[in-house]
């Protein structure tokens, strides 16, 4: 029997209700949105005018737009999954790691994690640690350390060659990114979440039993993390003809789920330039949708620019429940 109806509804219970930030008082929606060019610079001086807002296809009345800067470093976690990799694939991201931060200009709000092999985080440098560039230093001794200590964890029976492996390493992976949400949950203001991930499959047709999809738990726990003020990325270390494209689908659900992306080579450097830019200047834009509109299931978002050249990102969907 699979989990992940189970699952979907443990994580609902938990959280109450899922909803992208809607003003308990107004029935509002609140977007945060990224706007960048085509260099992947923020774009500062859109208006309201400038976008569109479909809400399950529908037009909304986009009631406000507000630019949001600051010069503060938002957090950014760095996870190193192990869950969903194989051991030819570790070394090039082990090393990568290492190589990036190393050279990073500033890490006072970084922190690193492992997702072990059987499901559990283990923290390089923790979020309850003191916040500093100094733990950067000794990335190299610290990271080695830490992988031959998890590695010797023995791994419950996620990759064996059935496809029953298939529901049960998603649900550790969903509860492992839950948690880290949870401890994530410490930090103050917008946080974001950097995945080194080669993920895993949304979706399998299972021969003698059809199809299983692990597509509604995933929004579930991406509009959980984004009322958590987490921002999903995931690093895609690279095609992989072991672990294949399918393994794509859960990252892309997570990361519209919360307004973030993927970025496609294991280059940290990049990619954190690349969020601390997308945090330090984006907006929150909010539209109201009619009385009716709470029905309490989810509803598809699009967001559009009028401006040639201009890109958004934000979050692709959520649950209609007012009041949460």
């Amino acid at each position: 029997m699979w989990h992940s109806a189970r699952l979907a509804a443990a994580l609902l219970l938990a959280s109450g209700a899922f909803v992208l930030q809607a003003q308990q008082s107004s029935g509002r929606v609140a977007l945060h949105v990224v706007a960048v060019d085509s260099a992947g610079k923020p774009v500062p001086d859109l208006t309201a005018a400038d976008f569109a807002v479909f809400d399950n296809g529908s037009p909304q009345d986009i009631l406000s737009l507000r630019l949001n800067q600051s010069d503060q470093p938002h957090p950014v976690v760095i996870l190193f999954d192990l869950l969903n990799s194989n051991l030819d694939s570790r070394g090039a991201s082990w090393e990568a790691i290492k190589t990036s931060l190393a050279h990073l200009p500033s890490t006072d709000s970084l922190y690193l994690y492992l997702l072990v092999n059987d499901g559990s985080l283990y923290p390089v440098h923790d979020v309850k640690d003191a916040p500093g560039a100094a733990w950067i230093n000794d990335v190299g001794p610290l990271l080695d350390a830490a992988m031959r200590k998890v590695t010797q964890v023995k791994p419950a029976d996620f990759r064996a060659s059935s496809p029953a492996s298939v529901p049960a390493q998603f649900n550790a992976s969903c509860k492992a990114l839950d948690e880290m949400r949870a401890r994530m949950s410490v930090l103050p203001g917008s946080k974001e979440l950097l995945w080194v991930t080669y993920g895993f499959p949304s979706a399998i047709n299972l021969a003698d039993r059809g199809w299983w999809d692990g597509g509604a738990t995933l929004r579930q726990l991406g509009a959980r993390i984004v009322q958590s003020g987490i921002t999903i990325y995931t690093v895609d270390p690279g095609i992989s003809l072991n672990r294949g494209i399918l393994n794509r689908d859960a990252l892309d659900i997570l990361t519209d789920a919360t307004g973030g992306s993927t970025f496609s080579t294991v280059n940290l450097t990049k990619a954190i330039t690349q969020v601390e830019a997308d945090a330090r200047i984006n907006y929150t834009l909010e539209y109201q949708p009619r009385a009716g509109h709470w029905d309490g299931k989810y509803h598809k978002l699009r967001v559009t620019v009028a401006r040639k050249g201009v890109r958004v990102e934000t979050e692709h969907g959520y649950f209609a429940i007012q009041g949460s």
